[in-house]
């Protein structure tokens, strides 16, 4: 989820994942020259959209106007995650009927086994709902993080879905503290200095070392993994790039 992440760190963990020919989808909040050299990378990246549905959203005051500007900014998507998962079955209506989203990434279900994509129906038609199995920032408010990808891997067979924002693997802090102080200094996140954010970045275990273990993993193992619109049949088409 780029949540309005400045440049900097965008190109940041894209060139992580670019020289390791790792594949990843990003869930674009804004426009940003950053976003464009991602579309550089169609072998690579997959962009979808993260609709903000909140009141006070900067995407629109209703879910139709969400929709429609999220689409402005990558108008062939077929992939989204709402951000704060904000989701109902009304909205997902809307989307089925007026977007050409057809694959949703907002069911979180942290740590579990077994998990597939499956086809949410509604007046005929399937939205393909792809559960996934870890947040960086909700993996902070456990009791017990994890930030080491083998426990991950052990928990089973099944679909595992990695959510990692760009800000948290850039600081690789392991609670949102002294994210939320540099946020509420900033009008904007996107306004955000590499020399404010210098001095919080930290060094071991967190999201920004997990990030780098999961994108060697998938180097090395996995073929670079897989971008969600290829882990359902009917998305499989070059849409979202």
């Amino acid at each position: 989820d780029v949540d309005w992440a400045p440049d900097f760190i965008i190109d940041d963990v894209a060139q992580r994942l670019v020289s390791r020919d790792v594949r990843a989808t990003w869930f674009v909040t804004h426009e940003s020259p950053a976003i464009d050299r991602l579309r550089r990378h169609p072998e690579l990246f997959e962009l979808g959209i993260h609709p903000n549905f909140s009141q006070g959203s900067t995407h629109g005051a209703t879910p139709e106007a969400v929709l429609q500007s999220c689409l402005s900014l990558v108008p062939n998507a077929v992939s989204m995650r709402t951000h704060m998962l904000i989701q109902s079955s009304p909205l997902l209506m809307d989307v089925l009927g007026s977007t050409p989203i057809r694959v949703d990434v907002s069911m979180f279900l942290p740590h579990l086994p077994g998990l597939q994509p499956f086809p949410f129906w509604m007046k005929r038609r399937a939205l393909w709902r792809v559960p996934f199995f870890w947040e960086d920032d909700l993996e902070m408010e456990r009791p017990e993080p994890v930030w080491d990808l083998q426990p991950l891997l052990d928990i089973g067979p099944g679909l595992k879905v990695f959510d990692f924002h760009p800000m948290h693997v850039y600081l690789n802090r392991v609670d949102m503290f002294a994210y939320q102080k540099l946020k509420a200094s900033l009008k904007r996140l996107t306004e955000m200095t590499p020399e404010a954010a210098a001095g919080l970045r930290r060094e071991g275990e967190g999201p920004g070392l997990l990030f780098e273990e999961v994108a060697s993993f998938l180097s090395a193992h996995c073929l670079g993994g897989r971008v969600v619109r290829e882990l359902v049949p009917q998305a499989s088409s070059s849409d979202g790039l």
